[in-house]
């Protein structure tokens, strides 16, 4: 036995022993900063490699700490962790065990989508005016891709998944405390916006997560995952989650960004459409009395639920600052939408009948509204993460679906609208499955609400682009892919 652990330990041995002296070469003759950079790095993918499942509750830890990170060259770097994550989760779930064919069988809704999402990305990539920022774009694309499949592959008992929320329940309330400490006591690190109309600057809340939409998105994340626990969770436990739902409203009106208002009145409201269809549909019980008993509090409680919501809205819209802001959001004349038409005249103007249907390239909406590239191939090889993330800046035009179709055409359009459509549809059947756990309906009614948050803020924001955001999407649609029984279409197969 201790000769079996001494052949084991060996292997383990050379490689940090590789790894020493490849990050002491780099340190010694190319940059002390890179070297250290990666025997960091190395450290991280050994041990993601040793626990996935551990390594997967870093990156839920770490995802909120990240956007602040890019604030400097140097801690800008240490954003890569998440690529390690991703990379080595995916090596070790799903890579190694195809080639050695030892992959188990997982049910994936989103296979054919995400398959033709990639081979349009690498096409489009080769479109690009500059190959270098193509890439740079569809990493941005293939590393949430690889992300997908990496937790596709993961364990998702029971058990697992109540530990997963546990850990974004108490990341998500430090995120929280944090931002109420920079409400009081640190309010000028927020981000400010101009109110026009009371002549002031307002500061907007956004925690560690360097920008109000960025931590509005995250916000919101949580509500449709506390929506979902609410309204099909325990019910024990449905009033706390109904609390913890009305905690977070106040955090998203501090961020004063019309995009998270309406992704967050969206995500519930559609929430609450599937659950009334979901018991609607329900078929009534055989007596009377059990009938009354089971379908007439729905009606009676529903429509007074909805009319408060309704008379809460008017009220805040009418006297609140908030009526300012939504009627900014259709006021041609604001300096905001004023900067969005300019990008839609700019951006489509100059494409041809073929760049509308397949697109001018990853990237090149840079060019079209007269950026240049300025990142090297030396930036990214000696670690300048400032200088790269200051380029892909450049390409945000504040409307996910005018870059889609610049950069992609008609084609990417479709191919977002096909992923969305599946989806939509997998987390809607997994909300309805009767003989599905309660977590699964939770993640399913979560799915929704967070898809229809997505895509409404897509409208304000390049939301593919928004870290970590991009990274929850395909992480719940990971989630609704793996705990989706198939659907059966002959009911005596399932007895």
């Amino acid at each position: 036995m201790k000769e079996q652990n001494n052949l084991s330990f060996r292997p383990f041995f050379a490689w940090a022993l590789v790894a020493v002296l490849v990050s002491a070469f780099v340190a010694l003759f190319v940059s002390f900063q890179v070297g250290v950079w990666i025997l960091f790095f190395t450290i991280a993918a050994w041990w993601t490699w040793e626990h996935p499942e551990e390594g997967f509750l870093l990156l839920i830890v770490l995802a909120p700490l990240l956007p602040m990170m890019k604030i400097t060259q140097t801690i800008g770097t240490a954003t890569l962790i998440k690529d390690i994550i991703i990379g080595t989760l995916l090596l070790k779930l799903v890579l190694v065990p195809l080639v050695t064919k030892r992959l188990p069988y997982r049910r994936n809704v989103l296979f054919a989508p995400a398959a033709a999402l990639l081979a349009w990305t690498a096409w489009e990539t080769l479109r690009a005016d500059s190959l270098l920022l193509g890439v740079l774009r569809a990493r941005d694309i293939v590393l949430y891709l690889a992300l997908f499949f990496a937790v596709l592959y993961l364990h998702h008992d029971p058990r697992t998944l109540h530990a997963r929320f546990r850990w974004v329940s108490s990341v998500l309330l430090v995120v929280l405390a944090l931002g109420v400490y920079q409400w009081f006591f640190a309010v000028d690190s927020a981000v400010l916006r101009y109110d026009p109309v009371r002549d002031v600057w307002i500061p907007r809340l956004s925690s560690i997560l360097a920008h109000p939409s960025i931590f509005g998105q995250y916000v919101v994340f949580a509500a449709a995952l506390f929506g979902g626990a609410a309204l099909v969770g325990r019910k024990p436990q449905r009033p706390l989650f109904a609390a913890l739902l009305l905690l977070l409203v106040p955090f998203v009106y501090l961020t004063y960004s019309r995009a998270v208002w309406l992704g967050l009145a969206v995500s519930l409201a559609v929430q609450s459409v599937v659950l009334a269809a979901r018991l609607v549909r329900q078929p009534l019980p055989p007596s009377p009395r059990l009938r009354r008993a089971s379908h007439f509090p729905l009606w009676k409680y529903a429509m007074p639920t909805v009319a408060g919501a309704l008379l809460l809205t008017l009220l805040l819209i009418r006297f609140t600052p908030a009526g300012i802001f939504v009627r900014s959001a259709f006021d041609p004349t604001y300096g905001s939408n004023e900067e969005r038409l300019e990008f839609l005249v700019r951006l489509i103007a100059p494409l041809s009948n073929t760049e509308a249907l397949i697109g001018k390239g990853l990237g090149d909406v840079l060019a079209q509204n007269f950026r240049a590239v300025d990142v090297t191939t030396f930036d990214i090889a000696t670690g300048d993460a400032r200088a790269v993330q200051l380029t892909k800046n450049r390409t945000l035009v504040d409307n996910q679906y005018l870059k889609t179709l610049v950069e992609m055409g008609l084609t990417g359009l479709l191919i977002y609208v096909w992923l969305y459509w599946r989806f939509g549809k997998a987390a809607w059947q997994l909300s309805n499955d009767r003989t599905a756990a309660p977590g699964q309906r939770i993640i399913g009614l979560a799915a929704i609400g967070f898809l229809a948050a997505f895509v409404v803020q897509a409208l304000f924001i390049d939301i593919w682009d928004i870290f970590p955001t991009n990274a929850n999407f395909w992480i719940i649609a990971a989630l609704v892919s793996a705990t989706s029984a198939p659907r059966i279409k002959n009911p005596a197969a399932r007895r």
